[in-house]
């Protein structure tokens, strides 16, 4: 197991699963990260996972409910487009862009208070811990920064490759699935600060009906395109 996927899953304390149909997919869709591990150290469920489903370079794990939610066909929809992340290396391709920044600023604003200390010595609430704690905080306090404004400068991209990856479950019979196990995503309607909260985050992803609905698209010119003989 590699280092990230240790990291991972001890993480979220997620579960391993064997799956000989997953197996399948991934060797039709020749997922090869996938494919060089053990059957137990492939795919994993959680309950402590906060999303649907994510996959790292060479895994990938499902929330536990939503699992149990989902038809056969429906884990092999979700599968697919994951493994579609997996096979475009979204996530190798996604660090330089959102991460990479985030963690050069983080170190030279630590190096550069580190040296010049009496960049902070106005700022009350550090002036009751230590140096080397100060420097921590507010390179962190850097790096969400600059996460943050990344993610927010990266989102069409990201949404570009989000409505990609679902598209391409078309590619192998699982448009109607893909779209079933979207509709049981559906948000809980928020309200207050919860609202204002979500209007700020990065929207990394298409709405749930943009999605859909473009599956639907999809589809539907798919059976245009090849209609059926007299």
């Amino acid at each position: 197991m590699g280092i990230i996927s240790f990291f991972i899953v001890r993480l979220f304390r997620a579960q391993p699963l064997e799956s000989e149909a997953l197996d399948k997919l991934a060797e039709k869709m020749n997922v090869s990260p996938i494919l060089k591990k053990r059957k137990l150290q492939r795919y994993y469920t959680s309950r402590m996972l906060p999303l649907p489903c994510i996959s790292y370079p060479d895994g990938l794990i499902f929330n536990s409910m939503y699992y149990n939610m989902l038809l056969p066909d429906e884990v092999l929809a979700v599968c697919a487009h994951e493994f579609s992340h997996i096979v475009k290396k979204h996530v190798r391709t996604r660090f330089p862009r959102t991460v990479l920044p985030a963690l050069i600023v983080a170190v030279l604003v630590g190096f550069l208070i580190a040296f010049n200390s009496f960049l902070i010595s106005g700022i009350p609430l550090l002036s009751f811990v230590d140096k080397g704690f100060s420097v921590l905080l507010i390179s962190l306090f850097s790096f969400l920064l600059v996460l943050f404004a990344c993610f927010h400068l990266n989102a069409k991209w990201l949404r570009q490759q989000e409505t990609e990856c679902d598209l391409n479950a078309l590619d192998y019979g699982y448009g109607e699935a893909m779209k079933s196990a979207l509709a049981k995503l559906r948000p809980r309607k928020i309200s207050g600060w919860a609202s204002i909260i979500s209007k700020l985050m990065p929207q990394t992803h298409p709405t749930l009906e943009q999605r859909i609905q473009d599956i639907q698209t999809a589809l539907e010119n798919k059976t245009n395109s090849n209609p059926k003989p007299l």
